[in-house]
């Protein structure tokens, strides 16, 4: 995203990130020299954004930016220590900005159904929705957890 007010979409991209080394791989092609922001977005997450005043770029040039190692690393320190990593927040599964009761509802309900697969509602990961995505978005929203953008 631009550095500067509205802040506005300057380029995307997607990939699958590892499981194990957190890695991901992706490519910018739009992307001139100057100061972005990265505006980090999942399926069931809280939008997070890199660190106040944003990211250096060179055009054409390979990044490597590591959420995981501080939270300082989050625009408003906006990550979760889980062990040893910094953790986006997991939970926002109607993508309103906040993780609140309206997202454990719809995770309670989703369990109560024993719904599974690629949804929404499994924000542990396992592909399926049941007790622990329950206590995963509840202990988020009791932390009032929400987007934190410049």
């Amino acid at each position: 995203r631009s550095s500067g007010v509205p802040y506005g979409i300057i380029d995307s991209s997607r990939a699958n990130v590892d499981s194990v080394k957190f890695n991901g791989n992706f490519r910018f092609f739009k992307l001139q020299a100057g100061t972005y922001y990265i505006s980090l977005r999942h399926r069931n997450s809280l939008e997070t954004w890199s660190k106040a005043g944003g990211e250096v770029f060179a055009q054409g040039g390979v990044y490597s930016y590591d959420f995981t190692n501080s939270p300082s690393k989050a625009y408003g320190n906006n990550l979760t220590l889980k062990g040893a990593k910094y953790c986006i927040y997991s939970g926002d599964i109607d993508q309103d900005n906040s993780i609140d009761l309206s997202d454990v509802i719809l995770v309670f309900n989703n369990a109560s159904n024993f719904v599974s697969g690629h949804v929404n509602t499994d924000v542990s990961g396992d592909k399926t929705t049941d007790l622990s995505d329950i206590i995963i978005t509840y202990n988020n929203s009791s932390k009032f957890a929400g987007v934190i953008r410049p």
